[in-house]
């Protein structure tokens, strides 16, 4: 299953990911309660891409299935951000408002 037919099917999830979020988050936000609520799913996906931008990749396709879908989930694109990454390193990342 690929990264978007999970989510597809995890609509309702994800909405109640995003309800436990502030106003304003960024994508690293939704990244940590992703990995946490589907934490074997999310584990498969990385296991799938193993190599050095398996997080990266999966985070990627992740992010990008938030912003093709932000209607849906009722967000919405603010601006690009830096953000601390879970390697210590800083990314520039989508920044989103709840609708």
């Amino acid at each position: 299953m690929t990264v978007n037919e999970f989510m597809d099917k995890k609509i309702p999830e994800i909405r109640l990911i995003i309800s436990e979020l502030n106003t304003v988050f960024n994508s690293h936000d939704f990244l940590k309660k992703f990995a946490k609520r589907f934490e074997r799913d999310y584990i498969n996906f990385l296991n799938e891409h193993i190599g050095n931008e398996a997080f990266r990749n999966i985070h990627s396709q992740i992010a990008r299935y938030l912003s093709e879908n932000s209607g849906t989930l009722q967000i919405h694109k603010k601006q690009r951000v830096k953000s601390e990454n879970i390697f210590g390193e800083i990314d520039e990342i989508q920044e989103w408002q709840k609708v």
